[in-house]
C-alpha cells in the first residue's frame, strides 16, 4: 500500500533538505579546490619570474600550467565542478517532484471538499 501524497510530500521534503545541504558542502569544496589551483599557480608563476626578472607573463603562465601540483589540484577543482552541476541537477529534480506531489495534494484536497461539499453524492 502507498503513502498518501501528504506524508511522500513530507518525506521528499526532508530528502530535498538534505541534497540543499550536500549542495552547500559541495559548494564550499569547489571555493576551497579553486583557490588552491589559483594559490599555487601563482606561486608557480612569482618563482618562475623571481629566478628571471625578464620571463613574459606567457612564459610564467606556461610554467604554471607544466606544473604537476597545479595539474593535480587543477583536476580536483574540475572534480569538485563537475560535482556542483551534478548537484545542482539533482535540486531541479527535488524541485520539480516537489511542485508535482504539491499539486497531488491539492487535488486531492479539493476533491475531498467537493465530496464533503456534496456529502458524498458527487
Amino acid at each position: 500500500m502507498s503513502l498518501p501524497t501528504q506524508q511522500r510530500l513530507n518525506q521528499h521534503l526532508v530528502r530535498w533538505d538534505s541534497e540543499i545541504k550536500e549542495f552547500d558542502a559541495a559548494i564550499t569544496a569547489y571555493g576551497a579546490r579553486k583557490a588552491d589551483l589559483e594559490y599555487r599557480r601563482a606561486v608557480v608563476m612569482e618563482t618562475a619570474k623571481a629566478d628571471n626578472e625578464k620571463l613574459s607573463q606567457a612564459a610564467a603562465e606556461r610554467r604554471a600550467d607544466a606544473d604537476s601540483e597545479a595539474h593535480q589540484l587543477h583536476r580536483e577543482f574540475r572534480a569538485a565542478e563537475s560535482s556542483v552541476e551534478a548537484k545542482k541537477a539533482r535540486l531541479r529534480w527535488c524541485g520539480a517532484v516537489a511542485d508535482a506531489l504539491r499539486s497531488e495534494v491539492a487535488t486531492e484536497r479539493a476533491e475531498r471538499q467537493l465530496y464533503a461539499d456534496h456529502g458524498g453524492d458527487a
